[in-house]
């Protein structure tokens, strides 16, 4: 077999049952990797609801360096909850080509039917999901905006023009 080759072509008489056991362990792993992004969402959405709860709340109390400081970390959580979300999309999809690739070598290829006539119209959690963070980090900045004005206000009240 060559060492870039997909398919091992001389592997002898039990290719056909090997390659469908690898097949399904290999789809397996796909739903293992969906099953963990949607829990590393869960995480972080969690955890963005605390920081921005805490920075919210401190608005209340006047503790603007707080409230930037917790904004600034929600900032960073959301960042990386992104790019979570971009490497478990790529993951996915690298899994899928090999997929794929897999069933050019089974009675029927169900995966490729179902991503042409489905995919068509639907797009997919990632293509909304990416999305949060980057509501999160709006919100946390705009946060960090309104603190900066308010600790501001009282020194641009008392300023002569």
């Amino acid at each position: 077999m060559e060492e870039d080759s997909f398919i091992n072509k001389n592997y002898g008489k039990d290719f056909q049952k090997h390659l469908l056991e690898q097949y399904k362990l290999f789809v397996d792993t796909s739903l293992d990797v969906t099953s963990k992004r949607l829990e590393a969402n869960k995480f972080h959405l969690t955890l963005n609801s605390i920081i921005f709860g805490i920075a919210s709340y401190m608005t209340a109390l006047n503790q603007y360096a707080v409230i930037i400081l917790f904004s600034l970390a929600g900032i960073v959580v959301s960042y990386v909850w992104r790019k979570s979300i971009l490497a478990y999309k790529e993951l996915n999809s690298a899994k899928f080509k090999v997929i794929h690739e897999l069933e050019l070598y089974l009675p029927a290829r169900l995966f490729k039917f179902e991503e042409k006539h489905y995919l068509k119209k639907y797009h997919g959690l990632t293509s909304a999901e990416k999305y949060y963070p980057i509501i999160f980090i709006v919100l946390y900045i705009s946060v960090i905006v309104l603190a900066v004005l308010n600790a501001l206000s009282p020194m641009l009240w008392l300023s002569d023009p």
